[in-house]
């Protein structure tokens, strides 16, 4: 009997000891991931040439892998304004989209806009979609690099408000770049 008791005890123990050693090795493994590990989240200001967006990176997840976007041009430059004028429009909406973290501090993203006719109601001329990579190079500022397509508000037939599938865009301008800080805490 005691025999038996030991060795129930002994299994016991071993179990405890096992789940002990996988809590321990769980918990380094997440403490090390989080170390050096950028987080997207919070205010942030983009420039580029003759150009100022502000931009709120809203964490859709408790370690801020990912996050929503939402982008507001408050300057852009003559390039940008001739292509919204290209297209008949006279404005740039708000871009909104979506950011996923693909490393310790690089994320991939995709904002949709729109060039817009003012008028009741505004309407639809051209459909903006940029693409790309950001970059962390420290922990309030990033490097961006990204491809905007643009399509004629005729690409989206169906009226979703994304260019239909197999559409191809009017104009396509890659490597473009821009760096971003964040908006400092008082």
């Amino acid at each position: 009997m005691k025999t038996l008791i030991n060795r129930l005890l002994q299994g016991r123990i071993a179990r405890w000891g096992f789940l002990a050693a996988l809590l321990i090795a769980v918990g380094a493994s997440v403490g090390w991931m989080n170390q050096g590990h950028y987080q997207l989240g919070g205010g942030w200001i983009f420039s580029a040439p003759d150009t100022i967006y502000t931009a709120l990176q809203i964490p859709l997840d408790p370690a801020g892998r990912t996050a929503a976007i939402r982008v507001h041009a408050m300057t852009y430059d003559l390039g940008t304004a001739g292509l919204v004028t290209a297209f008949g429009a006279d404005t740039l909406s708000e871009s909104t989209g979506e950011a996923e973290m693909t490393g310790r501090n690089t994320a991939k993203w995709t904002l949709v806009a729109y060039g817009q006719a003012q008028g009741n109601p505004p309407q639809i001329r051209a459909i903006c979609v940029s693409a790309g990579t950001l970059q962390f190079t420290g922990p309030n500022s990033l490097g961006i690099l990204y491809t905007l397509k643009v399509y004629a508000a005729t690409a989206d037939a169906d009226g979703d408000g994304f260019p239909d599938p197999d559409t191809l865009p009017a104009v396509t301008i890659p490597g473009l770049t821009a760096t971003a800080k964040r908006v400092p805490v008082p």
